[in-house]
């Protein structure tokens, strides 16, 4: 995820992604478009300098980029000097600005999730963006593995039964799933507050790991003994864009098909769910510093409820593994930029 759709407008946006500034911004035909947020004349951020219609105007020397990353002109001499920078693949689905970081040539806009429930007129969702400053890795493990909610988050949407309750994983491709079905357990206090539940409840979570970096969970909350498809159901998305090896765009969005047009509500979700993520973003700096500081040959300790966490770590490590590989079979002059590592 490169950008939510209402994020990029005729005001240069500029945002890291893998280590490399981009400048988003929106055409005046509607249409959205990045390229690389240094100026081939000195390197100057472009996101400084001044739209005039779609071509960005340098703030330093003047140099004039179109929005194919090409150079049209200058302000100092008559002649276009012969310059470009990168223009990224861009795909505006649902809400969402989907960015193709590496070779142009090899993206392809079906492998984006489907998000459809983001622009589904019978689902209504809160959304945002956070930053962390720690690797995309432990936010993936982090959510593969929502047994932490257990302890992380009592208060709100944890509980004893969260911990309790195994987990099936299975993997295809480049994607790992889970799903944890937990059957007559009392209701955590997010959900008594927002959707009126008393225990005992059925609480369904099926998350799928979309590798590099998109996780989508289902949900699925009823009073015990009611049968699918009645109940309450939300889905929540995180996209986890890394900006550097060691910091994160934490992208969300918290979506429900109940009570649509209850403004409230949505107000209490978005302030419910930006906690939790705080809880998690608080702990999960806490552990990058202890991962960056750790000394080589430390042995891990694992337990059952680590299974999908850990495969959407090798996950990571076999994709990140096969792109450098690839690179450095590439003749010289073809070799891109060096990838964020588990990118």
């Amino acid at each position: 995820m490169g950008a939510w759709s209402d994020e990029v407008g005729r005001t240069l946006l500029q945002r890291w992604i893998l280590g490399r500034p981009v400048c988003f911004y929106r055409l005046q035909d509607g249409g959205v478009t990045a390229v690389e947020d240094r100026c081939p004349h000195r390197r100057y951020p472009l996101s400084l300098g001044r739209l005039d219609g779609d071509v960005i105007e340098c703030n330093y020397h003047g140099y004039r980029i179109d929005a194919g990353g090409v150079c049209v002109g200058v302000a100092e001499q008559p002649d276009t000097p012969k310059a470009a920078v990168h223009r990224f693949p861009l795909v505006e689905r649902d809400g969402v600005v989907w960015i193709w970081p590496g070779d142009a040539g090899l993206a392809d806009p079906a492998l984006i999730p489907d998000t459809g429930w983001l622009s589904d007129a019978g689902w209504t969702h809160v959304k945002g963006l956070v930053p962390l400053k720690a690797r995309q890795v432990l936010l993936a493990e982090n959510l593969l593995d929502l047994t932490h909610e257990t302890f992380l988050h009592p208060s709100s949407i944890g509980n004893a039964a969260v911990a309790a309750t195994p987990i099936d994983v299975t993997s295809e491709g480049n994607r790992v799933s889970f799903t944890r079905h937990m059957v007559g357990i009392e209701a955590p206090p997010f959900y008594e507050k927002s959707m009126g539940l008393t225990s005992p409840i059925d609480r369904w979570q099926d998350g799928d790991f979309y590798a590099p970096g998109v996780f989508v969970l289902n949900i699925r909350l009823a009073p015990t003994g009611t049968e699918e498809p009645e109940g309450f159901h939300m889905k929540v998305l995180y996209g986890m864009t890394p900006a550097t090896e060691t910091e994160t765009h934490d992208f969300f969005a918290l979506g429900r098909d109940y009570e649509i047009d209850d403004a409230e509500l949505s107000r209490f979700q978005l302030e419910q769910q930006l906690a939790v993520m705080q809880e998690d973003i608080d702990a999960l700096e806490v552990q990058e510093v202890m991962v960056a500081t750790e000394p080589p040959g430390v042995r891990e300790s694992s337990i059952r409820s680590d299974v999908a966490g850990i495969r959407g770590r090798r996950l990571l490590e076999k994709m990140a593994a096969k792109e450098a590989a690839a690179a450095e079979a590439a003749p010289a002059r073809e070799r891109p930029r060096a990838a964020v590592a588990g990118a």
